[in-house]
């Protein structure tokens, strides 16, 4: 009797951590599809301009278990749905947590630092940002944004010029001009005039 029940407490101990595993993973699983809800209306949110609601979103996500990829996209939805709202400076800290692997809080980031401009080294660094990207590779992820590689071209020109290099200003400044040539009076359009009457285009 005594040995099938030491059988016995052997099994419930060596099952006990396995049971305590699986209680773990489904409140992660639960906590990861949370997570994700919350990202989704958050980005739902933005699209149609209700940027409080979008924010109020991010920010319960950030408060969730997350995988790391979301914790990325939190962070950069919640420095998108800031700026949105004018609040520049106060996205600059989410931006930092999502650009090295996100391009669009790489473009957020860059925006926020050239308004910003503490000092020379706030264009610089957002030049350098947009410029190891390269705005090439810069493909939009979530449409309410409303960025395209032309905008992000002629971000990185402005930044450029704003650093004081005008060779790469006006190679990104045409790239940009290129992309966007079919439309006129766009952001790019503007800029690309802007370039013109400083002479940094011929």
């Amino acid at each position: 009797m005594k040995k099938a029940k030491y059988l016995l407490l052997m099994i419930v101990l060596l099952a006990f951590p396995m049971i305590q595993n699986c209680g773990t993973s489904s409140k992660s699983t639960s906590s990861i599809i949370v997570a994700d809800s919350l990202i989704n209306e958050g980005w739902e949110a933005i699209k149609i301009g209700n940027y409080e609601t979008a924010r109020t979103s991010f920010e319960q996500a950030l408060n969730e278990n997350l995988t790391e990829a979301q914790r990325v996209t939190a962070n950069n939805g919640y420095g998108w749905s800031l700026s949105k709202q004018g609040r520049i400076e106060e996205a600059i800290p989410f931006f930092e947590k999502a650009y090295a692997s996100d391009n669009e809080a790489k473009v957020g980031l860059a925006g926020c630092l050239i308004y910003r401009h503490i000092s020379n080294s706030d264009y610089v660094r957002a030049a350098e940002m947009l410029g190891n990207m390269p705005p090439e590779y810069f493909a939009q992820v979530h449409s309410g944004l409303a960025l395209s590689s032309a905008k992000v071209h002629a971000l990185a020109a402005l930044a450029y010029a704003l650093a004081g290099d005008e060779v790469n200003a006006t190679k990104y400044m045409n790239k940009a001009a290129a992309l966007d040539s079919m439309m006129v009076g766009t952001t790019v359009d503007k800029i690309d005039e802007a370039f013109e009457l400083l002479g940094w285009k011929q």
